[in-house]
């Protein structure tokens, strides 16, 4: 039988990028379980205001709005809504692979079940998305200040909240840590982010500009009788296509856990400790409380 994937260990970049598909493959079936049931409401959600605002979209291109400036108005209020709803349910997607990884850890590379990763996930919610928020106003005003400061602290920044969620630690443990990690390993760090947001990025592409095309050439492409069974087909894959964002997660995580085998040796010294112990004892970890 085929022992499953070690992820506290050194890799070099590509066996991080490697690892990351292989950890996606053997946890395939109950990683996405998991997804579905704790992100399902924001699936649908997504779902729906995509359609709507390609709706308003294909009204406008094709001049069914008897006001134009209302028209826009609903169009804008409908895109604003819908970026809401695509970012809690990327932070969900983001936060549930995260926590499932945790668990994974914590039961020494045992698939976890639904119940324990909804576990983890509800005790770091807000912990995780208030992080969040500071990580990305934090990145925004880098990327204004000429763009190079938000460039140079986006690889460390993503590892605050894995840190968090892998060690239960705080914010500040979190944003030190990361910039102890990243020290002489700043650009392995982007190169995987950098290949992971290509893969997103054209998976959004795969279901973004088809329907874009649809809903702006209704007065050019003579597709009135498919036009709306078009949009809620690819509004539909565009929000299923969103859980291409578990990814990143993993690629993220691995490369923290990675980073801190080689600072640390976390991993290593783990192992040494259970030497000698037989599987009973090495099994029994503590369950965590919440």
């Amino acid at each position: 039988m085929r022992q499953p994937i070690e992820l506290r260990r050194v890799r070099d970049f590509g066996q991080v990028i490697n690892d990351s598909f292989v950890f996606l493959r053997e946890n395939l079936k109950p990683l996405f379980a998991s997804l579905l049931i704790i992100c399902g409401f924001f699936i649908v959600l997504s779902c729906v205001t995509t359609m709507s605002t390609y709706l308003k979209m294909s009204d406008i291109y094709s001049g069914r709005y008897e006001n134009l400036q209302g028209g826009r108005f609903n169009y804008l209020f409908s895109v604003m809504i819908s970026a809401l709803v695509a970012i809690l349910e990327q932070s969900c997607i983001y936060l549930v692979t995260l926590c499932y990884i945790s668990v994974y850890l914590q039961k020494n590379n045992v698939k976890p079940t639904f119940a324990e990763v909804w576990g983890y996930f509800k005790y770091y919610f807000f912990r995780a998305f208030g992080s969040s928020v500071m990580v990305f106003i934090m990145i925004v005003v880098g990327l204004v200040l000429c763009l190079i400061p938000g460039i140079y602290l986006s690889p460390i920044l993503v590892l605050i909240v894995p840190i968090i969620v892998i060690e239960n630690a705080s914010f500040g443990y979190a944003f030190n840590k990361s910039f102890r990690l990243i020290k002489e390993n700043w650009w392995q760090v982007f190169g995987v982010l950098f290949i992971m947001w290509i893969i997103v990025y054209v998976a959004n592409l795969m279901a973004g500009y088809p329907i874009s095309v649809i809903a702006m050439g209704t007065r050019f492409l003579s597709l009135k009788s498919i036009q709306i069974p078009l949009i809620v087909f690819f509004s539909i894959m565009r929000s299923i296509l969103m859980l291409i964002y578990v990814l990143p997660g993993i690629a993220i995580t691995v490369c923290y856990l990675n980073l801190e085998e080689q600072k640390e040796g976390t991993g290593l010294l783990s192992r040494i400790e259970k030497f000698g112990m037989n599987i009973d004892e090495v099994s029994d970890l503590p369950t965590e409380e919440y």
